[in-house]
């Protein structure tokens, strides 16, 4: 009998498992999706200057997730198996509004089924195309910046560029960083709002235009940035070469030798200029001298400290031994160099 007793507890448990998997790959859970999103992302408030505002924290944690209606045991397990993917330290993180892809590619793993078109379409997850559509407008408000100093007359440009208390180097650096971390206005921010449907999407827009003001942005920007950045470089490039054509410094050794007093360039020592491109100081052992040495790099005796440097690069690939070069041609270059370099530069 006891057999038949084993037998008969076990069939009935197999049928609630097996029509709960049925109904769970059956079902359409694409409103329990929306919901759950809705009340984790879609509440949000606007203050009196038009910029919107998570009403309460708008991340995704797996405790809420469970708390939802969706099948729980899928959700963990495929929320488990992504950080693990990742190799993250713990699966108890949160997933913020700007990487809610991150929580798509999640569910799109899991066997319930669901809309994702739809829920993409909803407004209440922030996608690749709604961060490059931020980053475009960033662009152009970033360029209207730079071109306001490239329309100025030679007058306000060499009003802007002259330094107050240090040189124009780590002057012009400040300025690079106005352009870039200055707070953009309300008028733009309200430009950029206006590019999406949803307030959720104009909220996470507002934290990427706070993100771009913190310098800790720009010290390792997205690729989106890169060419915003290319020009950035070479604004900063003009308006150094706009400063030595007005008159205003733009490297240190010119600042000193400007600001220091008659009579007193023989005895002071010299301090090499900051950006590696000034001429040779008039001070020191004469640069005739070591005409020899500007011959081995192929200079004439006067260059820059830059052009020593690029020729010495070049040289180097010409002489090394293991490039069809000599040893002793290899070493007279070397000499030649570091000679330059501590006794003329």
């Amino acid at each position: 009998m006891k057999p038949t007793q084993g037998r008969r507890r076990t069939a009935p448990r197999a049928r609630p498992l097996q029509t709960a998997a049925a109904s769970s790959a059956t079902r359409d859970y694409t409103p329990e999706v929306l919901h759950f999103l809705a009340e984790h992302h879609g509440k949000i408030r606007v203050d009196g200057k038009g910029d919107y505002f998570y009403e309460q924290v708008s991340a995704v944690s797996l405790h809420f997730l469970l708390k939802s209606n969706l099948p729980s045991r899928e959700v963990l397990w495929q929320w488990y198996t992504h950080f693990d993917r990742e190799h993250a330290t713990s699966i108890y993180q949160t997933i913020g509004p700007q990487h809610d892809e991150v929580l798509l590619r999640i569910l799109e793993r899991c066997d319930f089924r669901w809309d994702p078109q739809r829920v993409r379409e909803s407004g209440l997850v922030f996608l690749p195309q709604h961060r490059q559509e931020v980053y475009l407008a960033l662009e152009d408000f970033l360029m209207q910046r730079i071109e306001a100093y490239e329309t100025m007359d030679e007058a306000e440009l060499a009003q802007v560029l002259r330094p107050d208390d240090t040189w124009s180097e780590e002057h012009l650096r400040r300025l690079i960083r106005r352009i870039q971390t200055r707070p953009f206005t309300a008028a733009q921010r309200q430009t950029v709002y206006d590019q999406f449907e949803s307030d959720y999407l104009r909220a996470t827009a507002r934290v990427m235009l706070q993100e771009l003001s913190k310098d800790s942005f720009w010290k390792q920007p997205p690729p989106e940035m890169e060419e915003i950045e290319s020009r950035l470089i070479a604004f900063a490039r003009n308006m150094a070469g706009a400063a030595r054509r007005l008159g205003v410094y733009t490297s240190r050794s010119e600042f000193e030798q400007a600001t220091q007093a008659p009579g007193k360039d023989a005895r002071r020592p010299h301090r090499a200029a900051g950006n590696g491109q000034g001429r040779p100081p008039p001070y020191g052992r004469n640069a005739a001298q070591h005409q020899s040495h500007y011959e081995v790099l192929g200079l004439a005796p006067g260059a820059s400290l830059l052009d020593v440097k690029n020729a010495y690069r070049r040289k180097v690939k010409e002489t090394h031994p293991d490039q069809g070069g000599t040893v002793q041609g290899f070493l007279r270059l070397q000499e030649a160099y570091e000679v330059l370099l501590t006794e003329v530069y």
